[in-house]
């Protein structure tokens, strides 16, 4: 009899980075790979909303995720990570599943610890910006196009047919449909 696996979810840590690095590498396009330092800023400037996710003992996925205004996403692979401090969305900046993991409920398992960080974090609003063909996945967990601050400059560091989206949330609603 196979033994089911076991799934964890829990806060990204420093010692995480060389997984993420492994995971993004099998996961994301050469102009959308990032720095463990760029990493690194982010999860120490927002360690309550980057996780790891763990299938019997082993790193196979991770979310990032960061406060943002809504509107101007962060530049990717920035070396620094500046929360603003009229942050009013979370902005999921990255989220990758290693291919071997993949339906297995690593990603709606980390997608549920972010929507969860967000309330806790007292925020109404998700956003992100879909790159790789993700936006019909994105859509069909109700995030929507959203206007982006051109001024801001951000979404160009994403490439070509980078779409910023959001998801305004109400309670119980997106738990639900994963």
């Amino acid at each position: 009899m196979q033994q089911a696996a076991h799934l964890e979810i829990r806060p990204l840590q420093a010692d995480d980075l060389a997984a993420v690095l492994a995971i993004q590498l099998r996961c994301h396009d050469s102009t959308r790979i990032e720095s463990a330092q760029s990493f690194d800023a982010k999860r120490r400037a927002a360690p309550t909303s980057c996780f790891m996710a763990r299938l019997d003992g082993q790193s196979v996925g991770y979310l990032v995720a960061i406060p943002v205004k809504a509107g101007q996403p962060p530049p990717l692979n920035a070396s620094a990570c500046p929360v603003p401090r009229d942050a009013d969305a979370l902005y999921l900046h990255d989220l990758a599943v290693h291919p071997d993991a993949r339906g297995a409920g690593v990603g709606e398992a980390l997608v549920r610890a972010f929507l969860g960080a967000m309330r806790q974090q007292g925020f109404s609003q998700a956003c992100l910006t879909a790159v790789n063909g993700s936006t019909a996945f994105w859509q069909r967990q109700g995030f929507r196009d959203a206007e982006v601050d051109a001024a801001a400059g951000g979404l160009g560091s994403y490439g070509d047919g980078a779409r910023y989206m959001s998801l305004p949330l109400q309670p119980g609603l997106q738990e639900a449909a994963l």
